[in-house]
């Protein structure tokens, strides 16, 4: 094949040609006019590049809702619509957006996961590293308690770490080990890589269109370059414009070459070739493509002067030409010599590419070789044989820990790819959509067809009929009559004087065949949702109140389970831009202004450590990509963390922690180990609250028993003290009353002794006032009798009785009586 010189512009060069030949521009050439001779253009309708082009804009017109509404035109016109005798019905021939709502629902479903590297140094150092890093932590949760107790009795001066910040358990170890024990170089790569995507806004642009190609496509593009100049990029490239080698990977790792098409203007050509191509030949390429891509041919020989720039400008820099950028993994041996010095030592020596065994040498020398895998790349000019910018990529990343290897700066996956053609999700529904289209159409056109409401009239049973004198009424203006009135006027016999029907009957407005063409449309939509897999649970268009949980859980399953291979895909292509960028890192050169820039942002210590050591080589990271649980993985963790804070089994705290972790795995078990924490805490805080009710209990019957004994002995010395009272008491009161009766004595001595004297004294005063007053008595009576004489004699009036003079000496009497035993009785 290779000898063939009709054919040797068309197949691909000696992949075992040696380096020397390999970076010539021959050899590139050669290698890109192959490339186009297996893809082919735009122009010839049977190349692979044409038919997979074709498809992709179809594709994305559907995904768009934009699709071409040609066929649904032809189908419905009742003429040929092409030779402009038909007629077409006043439609709207607007698709109706429904596959645009499908491809919107997936690429949403997976931007929501809010993916993000998770950097991991697999290499053995790191690893080690890691290893001792846990046991040291597993140690120190093992030996907490004394650890607090040394915290306690040093102040925490001898201690390295705080034991407040160690978990309490293994379990909660082993969760805390795989989530926050990192090196100092993976957090560094970590930091760096979020921070790269960052720049080229990889997140709201470049990966959200990728994930909508994978979609409506079936295949997203993503190339990496490093430059020390202007950084490590991340660029979007159109699936359409992509070119591979032969492959039946979805996930593209077994291409030899890779490259996309640009059509940029001869102007930007010269900005990116320079001087690599001359004016003679940017003309030649002007000539190629004045009648291609809508470029004007009448400025092919416009030339004008500008003295600005001081140089000529053409009409043709404008014209729009392809260019394709490209790049092939090629296999160069590097050689290296093992020899012995005139000291006997032996050394190990690297020869380069070029390497010729000498012969006749007094020390031992020993070759060897390594094939090495190695990147070429151009850019070269379709359609016009030129290339520029060709040469071996620098600055290729590599695994750190296998430089044999490499791989090109293009990131692509694809889902269900087949003879080199993808098939996507909206490839496999646009069926469905044309004929929903047409369901549709035919929905508009019943609806245009549809009559109003309408009457059937039989004339001869309106003729004849009189109304005043009017004359006889025309049909027409009974007619009229009805209209305005609603009022019917007819004969209701014939000529024949035979009876007839009412002449008018209404005819309804029902529009023909419109349940079945709705039934038709659901159909339709049904096949699109079977294809896709979106059911109505999982876009929640047509939620149900009576659905249980567990079946909107399973239908969403369901529908996850129909869109993995877009989410694995996106995932894949993911990690691999994030393992390109990682390795981008490394290779940073020292004192350039990109890394410069990462020491600003990131700081220099950490790019010191993701990038080499003074004594050891750079680490070997391992990506992967770390996302959001599920909608219902979140409400699933959030119901058991409520149902536990409900039942007080676990704390805020613990709880926030919780919901911050992203893997439903580690956070479900970190739960666990919580829940279990906290009922172990309130069991001993359980155990503590009776153990201390139990001393509280034997105190209280302590200080009871206490209290009882200490009143029976105030009680006892109450009553002695009581008894020694009442003693004390009754002594005092026998002497008080033998004091008393002493005086009582003495006084009615001394009473008795002066009452008999007084009586003595009394009886003779009371014997004189007895003879007194008898002698005034026998006066009175005397004087009473004289004065009896006298009144009846008449000589005087009535006399005072002598039984109430007697009374009142009687009274006068006691009174005395009285006075002088009352004075008797205050003496004693």
């Amino acid at each position: 094949m290779y000898k063939n010189k009709k054919k040797e512009g068309r197949n691909f060069p000696d992949p075992l040609a040696p380096q020397d030949q390999k970076v010539k521009k021959e050899y590139g050439l050669r290698y890109a006019r192959a490339i186009e001779n297996q893809w082919g253009t735009l122009d010839d309708q049977n190349s692979l590049y044409k038919r997979r082009n074709d498809q992709f804009e179809v594709n994305r017109d559907y995904a768009n809702g934009t699709q071409d509404t040609t066929i649904y035109k032809s189908l419905l016109t009742a003429l040929n619509p092409n030779d402009g005798d038909g007629s077409l019905l006043n439609l709207d021939f607007t698709p109706v957006p429904i596959l645009p709502k499908f491809v919107r629902i997936v690429v949403n479903k997976i931007l929501s996961k809010n993916p993000y590297p998770n950097i991991e140094a697999v290499d053995p150092l790191s690893s080690s590293e890691k290893d001792r890093e846990k046991n040291r932590i597993r140690v120190q949760t093992q030996l907490k308690p004394q650890l607090e107790q040394l915290k306690q009795l040093t102040g925490g001066l001898v201690l390295d770490e705080d034991p407040d910040n160690l978990p309490d358990t293994l379990e909660e170890a082993e969760i805390f080990l795989e989530t926050n024990v990192k090196t100092d170089a993976e957090i560094s790569g970590q930091i760096a890589t979020n921070l790269t995507l960052t720049w080229n806004n990889f997140y709201d642009n470049t990966f959200r269109r990728c994930v909508n190609d994978l979609a409506s496509l079936g295949m997203s593009v993503i190339k990496r370059s490093n430059d020390p100049n202007y950084g490590i990029k991340t660029e979007y490239v159109d699936p359409s414009t992509f070119i591979h080698s032969q492959t039946e990977d979805p996930n593209f790792d077994d291409i030899t070459y890779a490259g996309h098409i640009k059509r940029i203007t001869i102007q930007e050509l010269k900005r990116l070739a320079g001087d690599q191509l001359t004016e003679e030949q940017y003309k030649k390429i002007a000539e190629k493509s004045k009648h291609k891509s809508y470029n004007d041919g009448s400025k092919l020989y416009v030339k004008d002067y500008d003295r600005y720039m001081n140089k000529n400008v053409y009409g043709y820099d404008e014209y729009m030409v392809d260019i394709l950028e490209f790049e092939f993994l090629s296999v160069d041996c590097m050689h290296f010599e093992e020899k012995e010095n005139r000291y006997g030592n032996t050394g190990f020596y690297y020869e380069g590419y070029k390497y010729k065994e000498k012969r006749g040498s007094i020390y031992d020398r020993t070759p060897h070789k390594m094939d090495v895998v190695t990147v070429y790349g151009g850019t070269y000019v379709l359609g016009c044989g030129y290339l520029f910018g060709y040469g071996m990529k620098k600055n290729t990343p590599k695994n750190a820990h296998d430089l044999t290897r490499a791989r090109l700066s293009y990131s692509v996956v694809s889902t269900n790819l087949r003879r080199m053609q993808p098939k996507s999700m909206v490839e496999s529904c646009v069926g469905f959509a044309d004929m929903l289209q047409i369901t549709h159409l035919k929905l508009q056109q019943a609806i245009a067809k549809a009559k109003p409401d309408g009457l059937i009239i039989d004339i001869e049973g309106l003729e004849n009929v009189q109304l005043g004198k009017g004359g006889e009424l025309e049909p027409l203006d009974l007619h009229d009559i009805y209209e305005k009135t609603g009022v019917f006027y007819y004969r209701s016999k014939n000529p024949e004087g035979g009876f007839q029907n009412p002449p008018v009957r209404e005819i309804g407005n029902s529009i023909r065949n419109i349940n079945e063409l709705i039934g038709l449309y659901n159909h339709y939509l049904r096949m699109i949702r079977d294809a896709t897999g979106i059911n109505e649970m999982m876009d929640g268009t047509t939620p149900k109140g009576d659905t249980l949980v567990g079946v909107q859980q399973q239908a969403i399953a369901a529908g996850n389970n129909a869109i993995y291979d877009i989410t694995n895909a996106s995932m894949i292509l993911f990690k691999k831009v994030c393992e390109d960028v990682v390795r981008c890192l490394q290779i940073l050169p020292e004192g350039s202004v990109v890394q410069q820039a990462y020491a600003n942002a990131i700081g220099e210590e950490n790019v010191k450590a993701l990038s080499s050591f003074n004594d050891l080589f750079m680490y070997n990271f391992g990506v992967t990509v770390q996302k959001e649980m599920e909608d219902q993985e979140r409400a699933f963790l959030e119901q058991n963390i409520q149902v536990a804070l409900a039942q007080q089994t676990l704390d805020l705290e613990d709880a926030i922690a919780i919901r911050s972790l992203k893997d439903i795995n580690q956070a479900e078990r970190l739960l666990i180990v919580k829940r279990k924490k906290r009922i172990k805490q309130q069991q001993e805080i359980a155990a503590q609250n009776s153990q201390i009710q139990a001393q509280q209990a034997a105190q209280a019957a302590q200080v009871a028993s206490q209290a009882k004994a200490q009143e029976m002995q105030l009680q006892a010395q109450l009553k002695a003290q009581e008894m020694q009272l009442q003693s004390e008491l009754d002594i005092q009161v026998a002497a008080v009353r033998h004091e008393f009766e002493k005086e009582l004595a003495a006084i009615k001595a001394s009473v008795t002794k002066s009452i008999a004297g007084e009586g003595n004294e009394f009886r003779l005063g009371l014997e004189k006032m007895k003879e007194d007053r008898k002698d005034e008595r026998v006066g009175l009576q005397t004087e009473d009798q004289s004065k009896l004489i006298s009144q009846r004699q008449g000589k005087r009036g009535e006399v005072t009785k002598l039984k109430e003079t007697g009374n009142v000496l009687l009274d006068i009497s006691r009174k005395v009586i009285n006075e002088q035993q009352n004075g008797e009785e205050g003496q004693s």
